[in-house]
C-alpha cells in the first residue's frame, strides 16, 4: 500500500520521502526527558515531518488501533504537524480499518493538521502473495496521493499566511 501511494504521489509531482517507523529506533516518549529532543532519531523525524507539506499515514490496526511505532512518532511532533495535511491508509487482519484509521485522524487532528476525509483500507483477501490485487482499494489509495500532493501545499501556505496574522484572525495558526 505504501508503495502505491509512494508512485502515485511521484507521478502527481511530489518529492517523495519514506519512513518505515518499525524500522527506525526511535525511543519510547518520555515527556519528563529533556535529552530525548536531542536524539539523533528524534531530530530526524522532526526535521522530515517539519520539511513536508503532506502525509500519506500508514498503519497496520493492532487491536483496533494504529501501530505503537506510529503513535510514538505522533507523541514527539505537534508544531511540525500544525497546518499540515494528511492521507490515511491501514491494513488489517479483519476488521475494516475503521478503528485504527479514525485514531490516526484524531491523533493528526490533535495537532491542529488537517485529514482528507477519504481514506483506504486493505485486508488480508485483498492481497495475493503480499501484492495489494484489489483494483477498488488501489484507485482509492492512488487518489488520496494525488489529493495529498495537490491540497498539501495549499492548506500549508494558507496556515504559514494566518500565522502573520494578529488576533482571531489568525485562526489556529495563531496559536503556533
Amino acid at each position: 500500500m505504501v508503495g502505491i501511494a509512494e508512485q502515485a504521489a511521484r507521478a502527481a509531482g511530489a518529492e517523495v520521502r519514506v519512513m518505515s517507523l518499525h524500522e527506525f529506533d526511535l525511543p519510547v516518549m518520555d515527556h519528563g526527558d529533556p535529552t530525548q529532543s536531542e536524539l539523533p532519531q528524534v531530530v530526524e523525524i522532526r526535521a522530515a515531518a517539519a520539511w513536508a507539506d503532506g502525509f500519506i499515514l500508514a498503519t497496520p490496526e493492532y487491536h483496533g488501533n494504529m501501530s505503537g511505532a506510529l503513535k510514538n512518532w505522533f507523541d514527539f511532533l505537534y508544531n511540525e504537524l500544525a497546518g499540515k495535511f494528511a492521507g490515511v491508509l491501514a491494513c488489517t487482519g479483519g476488521g475494516g480499518g475503521d478503528m485504527s484509521i479514525t485514531a490516526v485522524k484524531r491523533s493528526f487532528n490533535w495537532c491542529h493538521g488537517f485529514t482528507l476525509p477519504f481514506h483506504a483500507a486493505a485486508r488480508d483477501r485483498d492481497f495475493v502473495e503480499g501484492r495489494l490485487k484489489n483494483e477498488r482499494i488501489r484507485d482509492r489509495i492512488e487518489r488520496i496521493a494525488h489529493d495529498v500532493v495537490r491540497y498539501g501545499p495549499l492548506i500549508r501556505g494558507a496556515f504559514e499566511q494566518a500565522r502573520g496574522q494578529s488576533g482571531v484572525e489568525a485562526g489556529v495558526a495563531g496559536m503556533h
